[in-house]
């Protein structure tokens, strides 16, 4: 079941995550940017993880609970954000507060995650308050980067070097259909890109091992495994300096009054 290998993945992964590189704190800025939340706010973090939008959400003096499957994350979230109003251990498909508790929910690379998104998305809306706001990240392409096209076409190269039901967590999502159907309004998507800067092949390679590809990663044989990370490596040694090119698509929808 995805759920019970995502809760063990992310709690085994919680000291590290979001450590190497700061890819989910700079999408969380830009996502926190674009919805700008008045102060006072109540936003309820779904899949907080270490705190990215936590702390985005913080810095726009809302009123924060986060909550996430994994206990070591949660841990971890409460003791550097101790000014959070709440955080809990949490099934994202049975949230455990009342209708009408939150002003926005938000949810970071989280919903193409989850075993039944939909299910996710008729609960956000019965906790959302009528006119508040249900948004979310997902992977998306960058332009103008076709140096690292080479990564992605690694992860389907070796794809069927995965036994069935191990390997990556994500699923298809449609997006804009999962919020039509569950009955926000007002829908609207855009694109953001980050840059980051990575100092070695090394920290790179950590990176990846820091997040939610490490599912993929252990699901491969050993000697995949190997020649997966050497031709990393052989194309990290062709860039100086080595800049990380990752976009995102934010999604909105508004809950009707």
């Amino acid at each position: 079941m995805t759920a019970t290998r995502a809760t063990a993945l992310f709690d085994q992964l919680a000291s590290v995550y979001d450590e190497v590189l700061p890819f989910f704190t700079g999408f969380a800025r830009q996502h926190m940017e674009w919805l700008a939340p008045g102060a006072g706010a109540r936003v309820l973090d779904l899949g907080a993880g270490r705190g990215a939008l936590t702390a985005a959400a913080l810095a726009h003096r809302c009123r924060v609970t986060a909550v996430d499957c994994a206990p070591g994350m949660v841990q971890r979230l409460a003791a550097q954000y101790p000014q959070v109003h709440e955080a809990r251990v949490m099934d994202v498909h049975q949230l455990a507060f009342p209708d009408d508790s939150f002003d926005l929910v938000c949810a970071g690379f989280v919903v193409h995650l989850l075993d039944d998104p939909a299910a996710a998305a008729r609960e956000i809306r019965r906790v959302l308050a009528p006119g508040g706001v249900f948004s979310f990240s997902v992977p998306g392409d960058v332009e103008n980067a076709p140096e690292w096209e080479f990564y992605g076409s690694l992860f389907r190269e070796f794809q069927p070097l995965i036994p069935e039901g191990q390997g990556r967590l994500s699923r298809p999502l449609d997006a804009e259909r999962l919020l039509t159907a569950a009955g926000f309004t007002a829908i609207g998507e855009t694109a953001v890109e980050q840059r980051l800067p990575v100092p070695d092949a090394d920290t790179f390679w950590e990176w990846g091992l820091s997040h939610g590809s490490r599912a993929y990663f252990d699901a491969l044989p050993a000697d995949a495994l190997h020649e997966f990370e050497a031709r990393v490596r052989a194309e990290l040694s062709t860039m100086d300096p080595i800049v990380y090119a990752a976009g995102a698509r934010l999604w909105r929808g508004v809950s009707p009054a």
